[in-house]
């Protein structure tokens, strides 16, 4: 387990400690877990992060939102994939040879902060990156 993992889970635990303890012996009927998944998704021109950014949105899962135009499609297909963004289906089809490398980062947490997302995989062009991450990075 990562560091940063274990500050999460251990922030997560305290705070749910915190409101145990604040309403007495049994927890709150009503109480809101925290968001499944939190996920910032960026395409840059090129190879690696080093080019320019071409987009960001922020996506959150559970309850479905953020900036990402999709948010109930991206996030039922990162639920597919449990998390793991290199098993993400896409949607396989025919795109042009030509090479304009567009890379795509997703950094956040999945599982309500137990699993860190550290995502990068460079794509031949926009095609192939809509083609193999569909409707993750369609924005």
């Amino acid at each position: 387990m990562s560091k940063r993992t274990k500050t999460r889970t251990a922030a997560l635990l305290g705070a749910a400690a915190l409101a145990f303890t604040a309403f007495g012996a049994s927890a709150p009927a009503a109480a809101i877990p925290p968001p499944y998944g939190h996920i910032v998704l960026s395409v840059y021109a090129g190879e690696g992060t080093n080019g320019l950014l071409i987009d960001q949105v922020e996506l959150w899962c559970n309850s479905n939102g953020g900036s990402h135009p999709d948010p109930d499609g991206a996030c039922a297909t990162v639920d597919q994939a449990d998390g793991d963004f290199g098993l993400l289906k896409g949607d396989p089809g025919p795109c042009t040879m030509d090479w304009r490398p567009v890379t795509a980062v997703a950094e956040g947490y999945w599982h309500g902060g137990v699993t860190d997302v550290a995502f990068e995989r460079t794509y031949g062009n926009r095609c192939a990156l809509h083609r193999g991450t569909t409707p993750v990075f369609d924005f």
